[in-house]
């Protein structure tokens, strides 16, 4: 079990709403459906997370794992909802706030297809 490939962005958290998406230019919405508080929601091949946070940026970094990992290293991180599954058909992902402004660059998958997936959240900090 391994790492196989991550990357991270600063996010705008708009309304406590932000999303990675497959960067299919066919998709549907990705915000058409929203999460209840703290929690996140898997549909259309995006993942809408709804943060605490609301109108600020956000560090988000996001692991791409060949299995299962443990829970994050550190204090503070709590896990927020299920592990889910989603599709990224197009095997190229990225985030992006509620408007839809991509977040980062885009990151290109090993291979496309169905993944698992789990959130979690960490500390607060003042700098994003």
């Amino acid at each position: 079990m391994g790492l196989v490939g991550s990357f991270e962005a600063v996010v705008l958290v708009e309304r406590h709403l932000f999303a990675l998406i497959d960067n299919d230019p066919g998709n549907e919405e990705p915000f058409a459906r929203i999460p209840g508080n703290s929690a996140f929601l898997v549909h259309e091949d995006s993942v809408v997370v709804a943060s605490d946070l609301a109108d600020q940026l956000a560090r988000v970094r996001v692991e791409i794992w060949d299995a299962a990992p443990d829970g994050p290293a550190g204090d503070g991180f709590r896990a927020i909802g299920e592990v889910a599954s989603v599709s990224f058909e197009s095997g190229r992902i990225q985030l992006v706030n509620l408007m839809r402004d991509p977040a980062g660059d885009e990151y290109a998958l090993t291979s496309p297809g169905p993944y698992r997936v789990r959130v979690w959240a960490g500390p607060q900090e003042e700098d994003a």
